[in-house]
Formats: C-alpha cells, sequence, structure tokens
C-alpha cells in the first residue's frame, strides 16, 4: 500500500523548523501528516534543586501543558500555510509513556517519519523509535540529515535475511519497490538449506517480488570480514541507491537498550533513508 497518512513527532521544546522536510515530501505526494507534539514532564524527585512543593511541580506541569498545546496550534498555522493537510496531537506525559503514545498514534498511519534529532531531543528520538518499532505494527522511515527521502525512489536495495522482520518491511514498501526502477535484493554471506535460506539463496523473494512486476535484481555480498552492516551500506554506494529496506532487529526489550548490530548501524548512517519494520 502507498503511505498516504505520515506521522512525525516533534518536542514541545523544539522550533518547527524541522517540520519542514515532512511538509514537503507530503506536498510532493499528496500525503496527509499527522504531527504528534510531546512536552516530556520531569518528576519532581529529579529536579536539580531536590524535592520541589506541590503547588511548584503542579504548576510546572501546567505551563508544561500550555506549551505543548501552544506548540499544536503553531503547527496547525504552518500546515494550513504550506496547504497540507494534517492533523496535530498535543501530549504532555512522563518520559516512560512516550513510546506508547507514539505506538497509539502510529497505529492511525501508514508510515512513522524519524528525523535526525538535535542533542537536545535524543531522548525523544529513542523513545520515538521504540514507540514505532515495537508499540506501531507499522514500518518507520529513518532520515539522516542531509539526505533526501522519496516515497518513489528509482532504486532500491533489501537487506535480505530471510527473517520475518524484514519480510514485514518488504510487504510494507511493496507498492514502492513495484514503482522502482531497480531493486536489489543483497544478502551477506547466505547460507543455504531447506532450513535456512534455500538452496538458491534469494531466489524464492526474487520470485514473489518478479510476480508482482518488480524489477529485481539478487546480490550475494562476502562480507570478507567486515561487519553486515558496512557491506550493506558499501553496496548501497555501489548501486546507487535511493532507499534501503530491511528489518528492524530488537535484541532486548529493556527501556535503555532499543536496537543492537547490524540495525543500530544502518540507523546511525548518513548516506541513506531506511525504511524498516519489526
Amino acid at each position: 500500500m502507498f503511505p498516504k497518512t505520515l506521522l512525525t513527532v516533534v518536542s514541545s521544546e523544539q522550533s518547527t523548523d524541522g517540520l519542514g522536510e515532512a511538509i514537503s515530501l507530503c506536498q510532493e505526494f499528496g500525503c496527509h501528516l499527522a504531527v504528534t507534539v510531546i512536552g516530556i514532564a520531569l518528576p519532581a524527585s529529579t529536579t536539580a534543586y531536590g524535592a520541589v512543593p506541590a503547588e511548584i511541580w503542579s504548576e510546572e506541569r501546567e505551563k508544561g501543558r500550555a506549551a505543548a498545546a501552544e506548540k499544536a496550534n503553531a503547527i496547525e498555522a504552518i500546515l494550513k500555510q504550506a496547504g497540507v493537510s494534517g492533523d496535530v496531537a498535543p501530549y504532555f506525559c512522563e518520559e516512560g509513556q512516550i513510546a506508547e503514545i507514539v505506538g497509539m498514534r502510529a497505529r492511525y498511519t501508514d508510515l512513522g517519519l524519524v528525523y535526525e534529532a538535535a542533542d537536545s531531543n535524543q531522548q525523544l528520538s529513542k523513545k520515538t523509535l521504540e514507540g514505532l518499532c515495537y508499540q506501531s505494527a507499522r514500518p518507520f522511515l529513518v532520515v539522516p540529515k542531509g539526505t533526501k527521502p522519496s516515497l518513489k525512489p528509482k532504486r532500491v536495495m533489501i537487506g535480505w535475511n530471510s527473517s520475518h522482520e524484514v519480510a514485514g518491511a518488504v510487504y510494507s514498501a511493496l507498492d514502492l519497490l513495484i514503482a522502482a526502477e531497480t531493486v536489489h535484493v543483497a544478502m551477506v554471506d547466505p547460507e543455504g538449506g531447506e532450513f535456512d535460506q534455500g538452496e538458491e539463496p534469494g531466489a524464492d523473494i526474487a520470485t514473489y517480488l518478479a510476480r508482482h512486476g518488480v524489477n529485481v535484481t539478487v546480490d550475494v555480498l562476502a562480507s570478507a570480514g567486515k561487519s553486515i552492516s558496512e557491506t550493506l551500506l558499501q553496496h548501497g554506494s555501489d548501486v546507487a541507491a535511493d532507499l534501503i529496506v530491511a528489518g528492524a532487529y530488537g535484541h532486548s526489550r529493556l527501556r535503555e537498550f532499543l536496537f543492537g548490530g547490524a540495525t543500530r548501524d544502518l540507523l546511525a548512517n548518513d548516506r541513506f533513508p531506511v525504511l524498516m519494520s519489526h
């Protein structure tokens, strides 16, 4: 399904400048933009001055709610001026509630957008990824700073390993793959066999995609001592990919640890937008 409703999450304390890229994407492809504004409430016990009186703590929380609502109103005006269909939902919540809120809001959209966050918003970005990955049942697009995402990429690379996570990402991106000029299924050191990736690794997914009219090529890559992510990113450059499709592999559900290994390195890359699903 081609994404018609996109989700982005912004902090109530950040400027609205970062919305420009999401708005441009919606203008280009006629999408609706759902904006979730998050204000983070700090527990009184974590303040630099120790415990604070209940009335002061309550006043600060009311100020936080008002700031989130004010930012939402400002964003609504920006969307209207840009001629973009959109809706804005403000929330003022504890840090531990962010992932649940983002996941809930994302269920009514087609694709989450995650842009590179400023240093001051790293925690919100992390919680946004957690919500999109574990609680939304939706794919999400991670956009490094300086890259230009497209909902109709010409050249796509799939990091394929037969896992259910990447299979879900491929299915979510199917309309994008059909419209692409070329799609490369990249496999790093694949293992053949009945219970691994088939007697001819990559043949099954290539056949599936070809039935949908995808112009697909299978590229079997040798890591030669490099990591999986390094090998995939280098191949992405070799084929001039506009987008990488991959599975999001969460090695732990602990709150303080979200992604590891190849997923973490793909998310940290500064060359390619990455579409993921878990």
